[in-house]
């Protein structure tokens, strides 16, 4: 009886920290300003989980009111940027979709492209930043 009660109390104790996780982050590292969304190979299209980051985004844009908005998108080899634009362009159209005015969204690649390697171009990042890029 007594192991039961000890295993309700860490679940316990365990949910309890999963609701003040962003509020704790918040506090001690400040509010989210770069988030990561990867896509299929040769695709534009958002995945759901992709869709959910890009709304989480909105929302963080709406609350901190960055001066830009910066959406980065991975480059193939050779500076190709075949799949970069239809990214961008679905992210941008997202995030306008759910509020983020267009005139504080710039468009840039990935700031290395010696790093950007393998499933890291299929990524778009989405940066806000205090200050125009």
């Amino acid at each position: 009886m007594r192991e039961k009660i000890a295993i309700a109390l860490l679940c316990a104790a365990a949910l309890s920290g999963c609701a003040t996780y962003t509020r704790v982050h918040d506090y001690v590292m400040g509010p989210q300003k770069v988030f990561i969304v990867f896509f299929p190979v040769k695709s534009a299209d958002l995945t759901p989980d992709a869709a959910d980051i890009v709304k989480v985004a909105a929302s963080q844009i709406q609350k901190q009111h960055p001066e830009a908005v910066q959406i980065a998108a991975g480059v193939a080899p050779g500076g190709k940027m075949e799949m970069s634009a239809p990214r961008f362009e679905a992210v941008r159209k997202l995030l306008v979709d759910d509020g983020v005015p267009d005139d504080i969204i710039a468009r840039s690649a990935i700031a290395d492209p010696k790093l950007d390697t393998g499933p890291a171009r299929l990524r778009v990042e989405i940066r806000l930043l205090a200050k125009g890029p």
